[in-house]
């Protein structure tokens, strides 16, 4: 929900802080070749963020495609900046990943 003043409450600021350590942990785990990413990345998520396991779990499969965009963004940017750029780019970009890597 955003606040009158058009800024993000703090649950929102927090969802996406948590999204982005997701993708972050994604990002390794794939790169590292990890057989199941995602299940690594919820039970990552309970034990960094302090969560519930199955809280964790339902944050990272709730938010798959979520997750997986901004690993892409992660896996393709060099800087901050082109983070950024990569994140504005995600809707553009064919829904599955695999494309995306090819194109």
């Amino acid at each position: 929900m955003v606040q009158p003043n058009g800024g993000e409450t703090e649950t929102q600021k927090e969802f996406k802080r948590q999204l982005v350590k997701a993708a972050r942990m994604y990002a390794m785990c794939e790169k590292a070749e990890i057989p199941e990413p995602l299940d690594v990345v919820g039970i990552a998520m309970a034990a960094f963020e302090d969560m519930p396991l199955k809280q964790a779990l339902v944050l990272v499969r709730s938010n798959e495609q979520n997750v997986k965009d901004l690993a892409w963004a992660f896996e393709n940017a060099s800087s901050a900046q082109e983070f950024e750029q990569r994140v504005k780019e995600i809707r553009t970009l064919p829904r599955d990943r695999a494309d995306r890597q090819r194109g």
